[in-house]
């Protein structure tokens, strides 16, 4: 039987942003959590609130007393959005299993929109109808190109958030994009499409870490190079990745990609999304688009909100196509090289 447990806590969270080294070009300042005059951003590693390792779990998040325009946003659905004597009241339910709970908080000028079932929204700092209805277009767009591939997209939302510093986030259901970030153009086509597909692969099934993280490679594979194969130049995207790994992947610096987990150096994003990318590639190949996407389909839907590794995708693989996966997989996951 379940027994009802109340928790009561308090304190403050203010984590002071920190660069995290020099080696990858492309860090951003980071923090474990902090609740600010500029905004809040609370994670798993906020410790804000009380978990079991290991874990998933399922939950309903209120916030009262929010002088818009601040505002929240989290995972799931929003089931309450209410001012009454200049005080705001959101609420968040989500009953998918989740392996931490996020809330971002700030003050924003709500852009709303559907595609079909799902809802669209931006929260952006200043008021921006233009740049707002731009990303509600290509979020729209991204949606109806993935879901003619894939199962259907496995959350109720799908939000672009501003933040107060410099990010490039994608957490269950929405990206926490930084004010310079969010304003490039070439965000539109790479890295939103790019986030908005990890809602399948990263945030829809969760990564057995321990077992090396695949979503990398399958996410830039189905997206940044997807994107690049559209413009005909899916040849070159794939030849860059091959440089990249050529250059950078020396004696004592490569790894397997059993060993793989997040990308902290060009090193690391040469195995973990370029030679990832590449195993997928040959398997597709090897199989056609029909199968290759079908054994995607199998492999989200035996393992949606769950963990799984690499040895579930050479599972789908070998159920969908009659043949073997597994020795394969083994070879190219477990092995460093290429």
């Amino acid at each position: 039987a379940a027994w009802p447990v109340d928790l009561a806590w308090s304190g403050a969270i203010h984590h002071p942003l920190r660069t995290q080294g020099t080696e990858y070009q492309r860090s951003f300042s980071e923090t474990p959590g902090t609740i600010a005059a500029e905004g809040a951003y609370l994670a798993g590693a906020s410790r804000w609130l009380p978990t079991i390792p290991g874990a998933l779990a399922t939950f309903e998040l209120t916030v009262e007393g929010l002088e818009p325009p601040w505002d929240v946003v989290s995972q799931g659905e929003r089931r309450r959005h209410e001012s009454e004597g200049g005080r705001r009241t959101v609420t968040w339910s989500c009953p998918f299993p989740q392996e931490e709970v996020y809330l971002v908080a700030g003050p924003w000028h709500e852009y709303a929109d559907r595609a079909g079932k799902v809802a669209l929204r931006v929260f952006l700092r200043d008021e921006d109808g233009p740049l707002a209805r731009r990303y509600l277009d290509a979020v729209k767009r991204y949606l109806r190109m993935y879901q003619e591939v894939l199962p259907p997209y496995p959350y109720p939302s799908f939000a672009v958030v501003e933040n107060f510093w410099e990010t490039g986030y994608g957490m269950p259901g929405f990206t926490l994009l930084g004010p310079k970030v969010l304003r490039m153009p070439w965000i539109l086509t790479s890295s939103l499409p790019h986030e908005l597909l990890h809602d399948w692969w990263g945030n829809g099934v969760y990564v057995d870490l321990e077992r090396g993280n695949w979503c990398e490679g399958l996410t830039a594979y189905m997206a940044d190079h997807l994107l690049a194969e559209q413009r005909g130049e899916g040849a070159r995207y794939r030849r860059d990745a091959l440089k990249k790994y050529a250059d950078f992947v020396r004696a004592g610096r490569d790894l397997p990609l059993a060993a793989f987990t997040a990308r902290h150096s060009p090193a690391t994003e040469a195995v973990g999304y370029g030679k990832s990318l590449m195993v997928f590639h040959m398997v597709r190949r090897a199989l056609g688009d029909r199968a290759f996407l079908g054994a995607l389909g199998r492999f989200f839907e035996a393992h949606r909100f769950r963990r799984a590794s690499w040895d579930d995708l050479a599972a789908a693989f070998s159920e969908v196509s009659g043949r073997d996966w597994r020795p394969f997989f083994r070879a190219w996951v477990e092995r460093p090289g290429a």
